[in-house]
């Protein structure tokens, strides 16, 4: 019996160790092969970021070749010509990271270069032969490495032909450094970027940085895993041992690699090794498991016993809490109910014993509905507890009041599956409701007070107006007083004419009338420019509007032989306002044109246009009104619509004009702005908002 038992000790110890080295190659193979994996994605990621980063510069020399500076520079090859296309290569060199910037002639010379200040010597050299400027020329897009040995940073040349119209000028160059590059890949990890010769050009260990291959790896060799995959696994000088994947770019003629380090790898093995060990010891222990397993039999029961005090005492806290709490099964009746929730129910504890709960509450709404919900999925999984969820209760006597229940399941309590604590909020509601009501009241408050600083403002900005009238006396007294004292002198010739000369009395009371209707102009735009906001608007169609003021200028078209062109393709377009003030707009800007094309000898045309804003077509409504005359001064733009300015001479305005158009645009909640026209005169646009079935219920209310 000793020597079986002996003999199985062996054998089980066998099995362990046998086990535990299959479990510790496996894991091996397996760790090697997720280590290669991602590896390879490593290593395909540093090429797509390598690739990304050199195509970044792409744009640059094809930028360069389609410049207009830089093809007359080739056409015209002159000193001033070439310092300014340099400084131009300059600022795109600043703004687009690039090492330099170029522009090489017929015979590879540069005519222009981006760092002319630290290097002239370099208009001397010739690139003709050069692998960029021999592809460019070829009709390609070039793209040559330069690799250097005296310590220096390789380069990347980016070339692209010039053209004009078919003919060969010259050709486009971008020379990138690889430092230039290192910042856009710095987060990648463990990577190498090695030259023809074996020397690392590039990585992300500044270790790596100008070293020869060959020099940092001390042995090398091949692994083989049970896929067949093969690895390449090498001893580095500080003693790490890495798996070293790389691939070759030919175009650019580099070798891409990765490392990653194995220790890992061994740490996976180790550890598997380990659990493998572990596992047989827990085998061993298996048997003190049944031992014990008698011990805890007897613990069990005293769990039972300590469990049952544990209830006893969770019970006598619920029938002594504040707060009502309800025993529900998992068919939502009451199993249990503490004297709290009796109380607030106005029920017995024996009589509800048996009811649904639901019946406790009345009303049908949605948190009534959101309970239903709750409580038929009390025993199934898909129960979630209710917490904090307001309804309303209904007691015995009819009456009821606001609570707020959760609802949660019970494990210790075995006649007690789900406990519904009931929590009285008969006062919060009521101080919520004071609460409401104060706010109400403030509200109402704050809406009186802002229609009362509205009106306030509405008197303000009239007076206003009223005090710019008053400022502008002097003004208007001088041009009134000048046509008085003609209109006398006529009069005094027109009595003396009374006995002889007809003509020449017709022709004095004409002066008269002109002079009186000149009065009236005045005294008209003083009276518009104080004229008070309506307080209704209606429906108005800008372009009835246009042809009803067009009227006034019919002669004056007609003699100064203007050209008039409109343009309305919407004729029905309407706009809340009112009719007189769109009138006074069209007036004034229409009058201001051909004041502007006045005495001009080349072809007079006034264009008004009526249409949709493009931005907002639903929302608003454009008018142009643009003339061919000399346009806006510059430093008049910023004081156009400002009271009593005018660019006019003394005596033929009195500034008012865009003031009171401007003014009336803001009154129908739109905007107004001028410019000059690039062909030549000046545009004034006029946006207001267009009349929707929104805004026309809300101004026929008004």
């Amino acid at each position: 019996m000793r020597s079986f038992r002996s003999l199985l000790i062996i054998l089980t110890l066998c099995l362990s160790l046998l086990l535990t080295w299959w479990v510790q190659h496996r894991a091996y193979d397996w760790s090697m092969s997720r280590l290669k994996e991602q590896g390879e994605d490593r290593l395909l990621s540093t090429i797509i970021g390598l690739r990304s980063a050199i195509d970044s510069y792409n744009y640059l020399p094809f930028l360069i070749s389609q410049n207009k500076d830089v093809q007359e520079l080739l056409l015209y090859p002159v000193l001033d010509k070439g310092a300014e296309v340099s400084r131009f290569l300059e600022q795109m060199n600043l703004v687009s990271g690039a090492t330099t910037l170029m522009v090489l002639d017929l015979d590879g010379r540069a005519l222009s270069y981006s760092r002319w200040r630290e290097e002239q010597s370099f208009f001397l050299r010739s690139h003709a032969h050069s692998p960029y400027f021999t592809q460019a020329r070829n009709g390609n897009q070039g793209v040559y490495v330069e690799s250097r040995t005296n310590g220096e940073p390789a380069s990347i040349y980016l070339s692209a032909p010039i053209y004009d119209s078919s003919r060969f000028m010259g050709v486009a160059v971008v020379r990138i450094d690889l430092d230039q590059l290192s910042n856009k890949l710095s987060q990648l990890e463990d990577f190498l970027l090695i030259a023809a010769n074996e020397r690392v050009i590039m990585a992300s260990d500044r270790h790596w940085q100008g070293q020869l291959l060959s020099t940092q790896v001390e042995s090398r060799r091949e692994s083989q895993l049970d896929d067949g995959s093969a690895l390449q696994l090498k001893q580095l000088q500080d003693g790490r041992r890495v798996l070293f994947q790389a691939v070759e770019l030919p175009d650019l003629g580099w070798q891409v690699a990765v490392v990653s380090d194995v220790k890992p790898v061994l740490r996976m093995r180790n550890t598997a090794a380990l659990i493998s060990l572990g596992g047989c010891l827990a085998l061993g222990l298996l048997l003190l498991y049944m031992r014990e397993r008698h011990l805890k039999n007897l613990s069990r029961q005293e769990t039972r016993d300590a469990l049952e005090r544990n209830e006893r005492q969770q019970r006598d806290i619920i029938n002594n809490a504040h707060v009502g709490m309800i025993g529900l099964d998992a068919s939502g009746r009451i199993s249990f109910i503490n004297p709290m929730a009796s109380q607030q129910f106005g029920v017995g504890t024996a009589r509800i014993l048996g009811y649904a709960f639901q019946d406790l509450i009345a009303g049908d709404d949605e948190s009534f509905t959101v309970l239903q919900r709750t409580l038929s999925r009390l025993g199934s999984k898909g129960f979630a507890p209710l917490t904090a969820h307001e309804v309303v209760g209904s007691r015995a006597d009819g009456s009821t009041f606001p609570m707020m229940i959760s609802i949660k399941q019970m494990a210790t309590l075995a006649d007690m599956q789900y406990l519904v604590t009931v929590i009285d909020i008969t006062k919060r509601k009521r101080l919520e409701h004071a609460l409401q009501q104060a706010n109400d009241q403030l509200e109402h408050k704050v809406l009186e007070r802002t229609q009362a600083l509205q009106e306030a403002q509405q008197e303000l900005v009239q007076a206003e107006k009223m005090a710019a009238l008053g400022r502008m006396s002097s003004a208007v007294v001088h041009e009134l007083n000048q046509p008085l004292t003609a209109m006398r002198t006529y009069l005094a010739i027109c009595r003396h004419l009374l006995s002889g000369e007809q003509a020449q009395l017709a022709e004095n009371l004409e002066l008269i009338d002109d002079l009186t209707q000149r009065m009236a102009l005045i005294t008209q735009q003083l009276k518009t420019f104080a004229f008070k906001k309506p307080d209704a608007l209606v429906p108005v169609k800008p372009r009835a509007a246009l042809d009803q003021s067009l009227v006034l200028f019919r002669d004056r078209i007609q003699q100064d032989g203007i050209e008039l062109q409109i343009d309305s393709h919407e004729p029905d377009l309407e706009i809340p306002g009112d009719n007189a003030r769109l009138e006074q707009v069209f007036v004034n800007l229409i009058k201001n044109a051909c004041d502007a094309m006045n005495g001009q000898s080349e072809a007079k045309i006034l264009q008004v246009q009526i249409e949709t804003d493009q931005a907002q077509p639903d929302s608003w409504v454009r008018i142009s009104v643009a003339d061919s005359g000399p346009g806006i001064p510059p430093d008049s733009l910023t004081h156009l619509f400002d009271p009593f300015y005018t660019t006019k001479a003394i005596g033929d305005g009195l500034g008012l004009g865009l003031s009171i158009v401007s003014s009336i645009v803001q009154d129908l909640g739109g905007q107004i702005s001028a410019q000059n026209r690039v062909e030549g005169g000046a545009r004034f646009d006029v946006i207001l908002p267009r009349l929707s079935e929104t805004s026309q219920t809300q101004t026929e209310n008004t």
